[in-house]
């Protein structure tokens, strides 16, 4: 059964990929608010770019694989701009460098090749009022939708709410732990963990049991440093998160919901 992988753009000028055996009716559906949470939201939506495989499950292969590409490299495939999409994509070295710094700097479990994925990193808070909470929790459900990889300490109870949305996707998840790796895995994390799309990471040794101000702060950092991009929930002007921010405002891409 032959299969299709499209991309549209919704009126917010957001770009959704996805698959189908049937392409024209697919788009019907999403263009009447019963093809995705995510563009049902967001109509009218249109067209942009297909690809035909033999197969349904080529298509759906070549979905999720497009669905980890930054914007710019989804134009890039739009406009068939193959020099452009070649710069864009991770060269083998780089590759090799975020394995070799995995295996370096961190202690981990789980499925390392993600760690070559285009990360976005989730960070909040401790203190945030309820306008930002709503906010949070749409933009989890978003990169669910996209099946974007979302790296994050899930920590704090509000991060814990965004990592419960992303657990009823299929997207690649990455946990940054601000203490040492526990034994075993934990039973909420065993089925992401079985389908190889949970990492688990930590700077820190297995003596490290305890989350402190200074191990979180040292958290904090190696995610940064491993994500293309940080999303901030919420900034509290005086807290120990703003000051990280400004860190590293001019070495990565920030977005405040």
């Amino acid at each position: 059964m032959k299969g299709y992988m499209y991309i549209l753009q919704c009126s917010d000028d957001a770009y959704y990929v996805g698959s189908t055996i049937d392409l024209d009716r697919r788009l019907a559906q999403h263009q009447c608010g019963e093809g995705a949470n995510f563009t049902k939201n967001r109509l009218p939506v249109r067209l942009l770019y297909s690809e035909e495989f033999d197969r349904i499950d080529k298509a759906f292969y070549r979905e999720k694989q497009v669905q980890g590409w930054s914007r710019k490299k989804k134009e890039a495939l739009m406009q068939q701009n193959y020099g452009a999409l070649h710069n864009l994509a991770e060269c083998k070295n780089e590759s090799h460098y975020k394995l070799n710094w995995l295996s370096t700097k961190c202690q981990f479990l789980g499925h390392k090749e993600l760690i070559k994925l285009h990360a976005t990193a989730f960070l909040c808070s401790r203190k945030i009022p309820g306008s930002a909470v709503l906010k949070c929790y749409d933009w989890a459900i978003e990169q669910r939708e996209k099946g974007n990889c979302v790296v994050s300490g899930f920590h704090s109870q509000l991060e814990k709410d965004v990592l419960h949305y992303l657990l009823k996707g299929t997207q690649p998840i990455i946990i940054a732990l601000a203490r040492g790796l526990k034994q075993k895995i934990e039973p909420q994390f065993q089925k992401s963990f079985d389908e190889g799309r949970l990492l688990i990471v930590t700077p820190f040794t297995n003596e490290v049991k305890r989350v402190t101000e200074e191990t979180a702060a040292e958290r904090n950092k190696l995610m940064i440093e491993l994500a293309d991009e940080i999303v901030l929930g919420h900034v509290n002007p005086d807290g120990k998160l703003q000051q990280l921010v400004n860190e590293f405002k001019n070495l990565k891409e920030i977005k405040l919901l």
